[in-house]
């Protein structure tokens, strides 16, 4: 089994930014009909969700996000060893974003800078990487950073995903803490990758015809829109993931009584719901925020902890956390986090006028 365990490194602090733009499930009335809506957010618990201005990229929603880590958290920015960005909605198709955001932040050449192409994991996968990295080297911080603009990718009149994806941004800055401890459980299962995909604009078909057809579950999409297969995705959630969770409070030999948060991805409530009946949760443990800000991606977990408890000075937690969903990819772990140390979401309309390449630029 794939079990990491990291010493001496923990999660200094934490900070979201999420585009200045809310988009509520009410306003998709006039496309829909009244009846849709309202059964969506029956179904999903989701009543709103911010979405990226069209100049904005997931590069910029991190890029605030780490700015106002450093405006809470003023640490010297040369001594953060590596800069890591998860996302599956890049910037570029080439360079890393990674390294386009080392320059915008001001970090020094010795910081190094990578992509992670992960989403609903890719904040326990990236964690677990942020660790592993400083285990092996003298880094003093790590700064991880995740940033998702998925609504760029729906087509406008996909019932069944345009109202549920907010896009965000989150900045994460580890650093060594001498009794910080944690265990992480690491899946994939690339025999169901095409359950949530997106076809075209790869290099695997980069140009494929733009025609319309009539998908598995009724509805009109193109090769260049999201896809996700939802009976398969919600019979994963409820069954390898909570069959994840109890072999990781297996072998750590912890009960949920251990720990006092439960932060799970934020795909539906219904999903949550589940996860929470099987492990006999009491609801005040188990905080949302997809109410709020739709499903966010491998940034949701994070982002629950700053909606929830951003600015309210809580002392240190300890909470367990499990991101699962495209790839199919899916991940445990838990951690000690100090709660004042999180701050409250901040909304953005920059975008970086420098990174928007024209041809003038290349003459």
């Amino acid at each position: 089994m794939a079990f990491f365990q990291s010493s001496g490194i923990g999660i200094a602090g934490m900070a979201c930014a999420v585009p200045d733009n809310e988009v509520t499930v009410d306003s998709f009335v006039p496309v829909f009909g009244e009846e849709i809506p309202a059964k969506f957010t029956a179904g999903t618990g989701i009543k709103a969700m911010f979405k990226a201005l069209p100049d904005q990229t997931a590069g910029d929603l991190a890029y605030a996000a780490a700015e106002n880590l450093f405006v809470h958290m003023p640490v010297d920015r040369s001594e953060i060893g590596a800069l890591l960005f998860v996302t599956q909605s890049p910037d570029y198709r080439r360079p890393a974003t990674a390294c386009v955001l080392q320059h915008r932040l001001k970090l020094s050449m010795d910081c190094a800078a990578m992509d992670i192409g992960l989403g609903c994991s890719g904040f326990i996968y990236g964690l677990q990487t942020a660790m592993s990295m400083m285990a092996q080297s003298d880094m003093k911080y790590c700064l991880l950073l995740m940033g998702e603009t998925a609504s760029k990718l729906v087509h406008p009149l996909d019932k069944s995903i345009v109202m549920m994806y907010g896009d965000a941004g989150v900045a994460i800055l580890l650093e060594r803490q001498p009794k910080a401890k944690s265990i992480t459980l690491l899946r994939s299962d690339g025999s169901r990758f095409r359950t949530i995909i997106l076809p075209a604009g790869g290099f695997r078909d980069m140009n494929p015809p733009a025609d319309r057809f009539i998908c598995s579950d009724g509805i009109e999409r193109s090769l260049y829109d999201i896809y996700m297969e939802g009976t398969s995705v919600f019979s994963f959630s409820i069954s390898d993931v909570p069959q994840a969770v109890q072999e990781y409070l297996g072998y750590t030999q912890t009960t949920p009584d251990d720990y006092e948060l439960f932060l799970f991805h934020q795909a539906n409530q219904f999903i949550i719901k589940q996860l929470s009946r099987k492990l006999k949760l009491p609801k005040e443990k188990v905080p949302i925020s997809l109410d709020r800000y739709g499903n966010t991606g491998g940034i949701s977990i994070p982002l629950t902890l700053c909606a929830n408890y951003g600015g309210h000075g809580m002392g240190v937690k300890r909470v367990f956390m499990a991101g699962f969903g495209i790839g199919l990819s899916w991940g445990v772990t838990s951690a000690e986090i100090n709660m004042d140390q999180v701050f409250p979401i901040i909304r953005t309309k920059d975008w970086y006028v420098e990174g928007k390449i024209t041809p003038e630029m290349l003459m």
